[in-house]
């Protein structure tokens, strides 16, 4: 019956709400599983007041809305080391539970939890059919398997700023197989599809403008998403998941050559929780805490820290400028890392841990070179 489960993962006690269709029946012909996962401080209520998928998808899917843990910050928020065992422990748990299509596993979500989803596409490529993030960013350099992809983002989200989830968008097109520069029309006005004909891997990018000088509301969830995602994933061709990439696609393909490189040496706080992930963009010269505007442009959205509290440690990273030519010039360039308990793409305040520093921006080609050592401190923010 539909309502609130509960799963033992990781040795914690987790719960989902279970959305099944009003007609279902356990001997009938398999249906789609859609998985939605709430933003930043949500829960699956979210999926009832705010998305309401199911009011277009009707009786075509089942649908799961797992609800995030309390970060160290006491803010509900998607945890990677937790949520993928939840999402592996779900695959194993449901087929005993449900009567479920397992070729078509789709996922949703929406700010965090469309980055989540931008994450399961990538490392469960080979489970999962198609995902539809919502005002998320992808972080993953490295992916398997094959996924089609439906990606709605504002063009003026405050939050999720465009150039973050333009690093998705190029990231997935080329994963895919596909150009940038091919555009054929979507599944709403407001998408393009990058396939150049009919593809069991489509990728489209749905750019709105909802919301525009309305503060965090180009952040919300837009009035076309619910048609475009169910139209989208119901469209899709009956192929099962693969553990390879899309014909012409792949890591290589969608990295691409960096522009340069990025070297500077961080030193980490004393008694900070485990750093999981490194960030660097850049903000107008002599930016400081705490920062309430979106940065200029992004020059690596994931790098590994490989670091623990107290440690010193040097790095050299690759830099790929997207859409930014503002050369030479002078900037401030925030190192962000994100810890563990911490929340990502908006940091916890008081949790995660950044420094600011000006650098002069030569050229695309030059290499980035911080001096001295950089010591990072807690985050403030005014999200």
């Amino acid at each position: 019956e539909s309502g609130l489960q509960t799963i033992t993962s990781a040795g914690l006690q987790r719960s989902y709400y279970l959305d099944l269709p009003s007609d279902y029946d356990p001997d009938a012909a398999p249906r789609p599983l859609i998985i939605g996962y709430h933003g930043t401080g949500g829960s699956h209520q979210a999926w009832f007041d705010n998305y309401r998928l199911r009011e277009v998808v009707g009786d075509g899917a089942i649908l799961i809305y797992p609800d995030a843990l309390p970060n160290a910050a006491n803010i509900n928020q998607w945890d990677f080391a937790n949520d993928f065992q939840m999402f592996e422990d779900l695959l194993e748990r449901l087929p005993a539970q449900l009567n479920f299509d397992p070729d078509r596993i789709f996922i949703t979500g929406h700010s965090s939890g469309g980055g989540f989803a931008h994450e399961l596409g990538c490392r469960y490529g080979n489970r999962i059919r198609a995902i539809a993030p919502v005002a998320g960013s992808l972080t993953a350099t490295t992916c398997i398997g094959a996924v089609a992809v439906l990606q709605i983002q504002g063009q003026y989200d405050p939050l999720v700023p465009i150039g973050v989830a333009q690093l998705g968008h190029r990231f997935w097109t080329l994963y895919n197989g596909f150009s940038l520069g091919t555009s054929n029309p979507g599944v709403a006005p407001e998408c393009v599809e990058h396939a150049p004909g009919p593809s069991d891997y489509p990728v489209q990018w749905c750019l709105h403008q909802e919301g525009q000088g309305a503060g965090n509301a180009a952040h919300a969830w837009p009035s076309f998403a619910n048609a475009a995602v169910w139209d989208f994933l119901r469209g899709l061709s009956d192929r099962a998941p693969q553990d390879e990439p899309p014909p012409g696609g792949g890591n290589e393909q969608a990295l691409g050559n960096a522009d340069t490189t990025l070297s500077f040496t961080l030193r980490y706080p004393s008694g900070i929780p485990t750093p999981v992930q490194g960030v660097a963009v850049l903000y107008p010269a002599g930016t400081q805490q705490p920062i309430g505007e979106a940065p200029l442009a992004f020059l690596n959205l994931s790098f590994a820290p490989g670091a623990v509290a107290g440690d010193e440690r040097s790095y050299q990273i690759p830099v790929k400028y997207l859409g930014f030519d503002g050369f030479p010039g002078r900037y401030a360039l925030d190192i962000a890392i994100y810890v563990d308990g911490g929340s990502f793409p908006i940091p916890a305040a008081g949790v995660d841990q950044t420094v600011l520093v000006d650098v002069d921006l030569v050229g695309a080609s030059t290499p980035i070179v911080v001096p001295g050592v950089l010591t990072l401190e807690p985050v403030q923010t005014t999200f």
